[in-house]
């Protein structure tokens, strides 16, 4: 689902609010500026996969999301969270309460490859199109294969959480405790 206005907004969030998880992920722009700024917003439930215009809806993202990204019940789940922490704090007012970090729990769990694509392809058999990672995403209207890109990044990420969960519960309890303090201090930019 497109989301460009407010209508489309209101109705996400009201999905949103309703949802355990979320899958999310940002696209980002910083050629030719000092801090760059948020492009493009992708958020994916168990149903539904949005696209959410940020430079359209800029001003409305923050009020709209913020008890959604706050709540403790509902696990946002990000993959090498660690700018689109910072970009949804700086360019949103966004900040985020009870977060999984994919990439973070690879590292825990010593897997060959802590990226999005190795864990797409090992995971759920899908090869991961890289193509448009550095594209401009402030271009308007995207693409069709702009779109499917951008959607594809959260589509599967919440069956690659439940399989890493999955894999971190596997562990022995002595060793989960100790790793999760090092997730936590990794995300948080304390370790």
């Amino acid at each position: 689902v497109w989301v460009d206005g407010e209508e489309a907004l209101a109705g996400m969030v009201s999905e949103l609010e309703a949802a355990e998880e979320l899958a999310v992920d940002l696209e980002h722009h910083s050629h030719r500026s000092f801090q760059g700024f948020t492009c493009l917003m992708q958020i994916s439930t168990r149903t539904t996969d949005y696209v959410v215009d940020t430079l359209a809806l800029r001003n409305q993202l923050g009020p709209a999301l913020a008890r959604v990204f706050a709540d403790p019940r509902v696990v946002k789940v990000f993959h090498g969270a660690d700018s689109d922490v910072d970009w949804l704090q700086r360019d949103f007012s966004l900040f985020l309460v009870n977060m999984f970090d994919t990439g973070q729990a690879a590292r825990v769990l010593g897997l060959p490859s802590f990226g999005l694509a190795y864990l797409l392809e090992s995971i759920c058999g899908v090869q991961a199109d890289k193509r448009y990672q550095m594209a401009d995403w402030r271009v308007r209207p995207l693409s069709p294969p702009m779109l499917h890109y951008a959607r594809c990044d959260t589509h599967y990420l919440l069956y690659v959480y439940d399989k890493l969960r999955e894999q971190l519960a596997a562990l022995p309890d002595q060793r989960v405790s100790s790793l999760l303090v090092i997730i936590v201090l990794g995300v948080c930019g304390w370790g």
